[in-house]
């Protein structure tokens, strides 16, 4: 038989081939399965999972690529430039509104364009 002795912890410390640490990283990075989804999966806990995925995972390298940004903190950013631009187009909607009452809605069709044409920088003219 084997002459293979169990550790004093009573695990083996290497259960796992590095061809399947890998395989299990790469459905997790490719979105196939999500880390939970995996451990299930697989049967493995998922704190294992993120070591190997801290040790053996690409997400480092895209995570540089991004500019060091996480896909949430990226969410968040964009979340909060939307919420900005929502209220710069309230104010706009608020401003047109006040425009329309006092000069009535000739005024806007007559020198609203005009009025845009001033904005847009010359050499982007058409």
């Amino acid at each position: 038989m084997n002459n293979l002795k169990i550790p004093a912890g009573g695990e083996w410390n290497n259960r796992y081939s590095y061809a399947f640490k890998l395989e299990v990283i790469e459905v997790i990075e490719n979105g196939k399965l999500s880390m939970n989804k995996a451990s299930k999966v697989y049967g493995i806990h998922h704190k294992t999972i993120g070591e190997w995925m801290k040790k053996y995972g690409n997400f480092d390298k895209k995570l540089r690529s991004m500019g060091g940004k996480s896909p949430r903190q990226e969410i968040n950013e964009l979340r909060a430039k939307l919420k900005v631009s929502q209220g710069e187009n309230d104010v706009l909607k608020a401003v047109m509104s006040i425009l329309e009452d006092e000069y009535g809605e000739e005024m806007l069709k007559k020198y609203l364009p005009e009025l845009l044409l001033k904005t847009i920088p010359r050499g982007k003219r058409k």
